[in-house]
């Protein structure tokens, strides 16, 4: 995901770099395709990932919220009920997946948009 991600950037960029002025000779130099099959492309190294390398619900803002419910009260289409301890009740939210509305927290889950063990990979 990430080298494609990479590819899709640079080719990107190439094409708004061919867009600037050049002289003729300098534009029949080196074309778009041959810029994007010249970058590299290795392997990721899978080893070394567990899941515990990467603790996750933390309060890291020290507001009283886990990571968690910080992300379910600013997604929120109707703001839940916070509780002590940060503890929510009520609320709904759109999931954007299958256009449902969900009632709830304990009906959203929250993911991470790049797993991460690609996270991990392609450090």
């Amino acid at each position: 995901m990430i080298k494609t991600l990479r590819r899709g950037l640079m080719a990107a960029a190439l094409a708004f770099a061919v867009l600037a002025p050049a002289s003729p000779t300098q534009a029949d130099e080196v074309t778009l395709m041959d810029r994007i099959t010249a970058l590299p492309v290795a392997d990721e190294i899978r080893e070394g990932y567990k899941r515990e390398l990467y603790p996750h619900w933390k309060d890291d803002d020290r507001n009283g919220c886990s990571a968690r419910n910080d992300v379910l009260i600013a997604e929120a289409i109707q703001a839940p009920t916070i509780g002590s301890g940060c503890s929510l009740t009520g609320g709904v939210w759109h999931s954007y997946y299958d256009d449902v509305l969900a009632q709830g927290p304990s009906g959203v889950d929250i993911d991470h948009l790049i797993p991460l063990a690609e996270v991990h990979d392609s450090k």
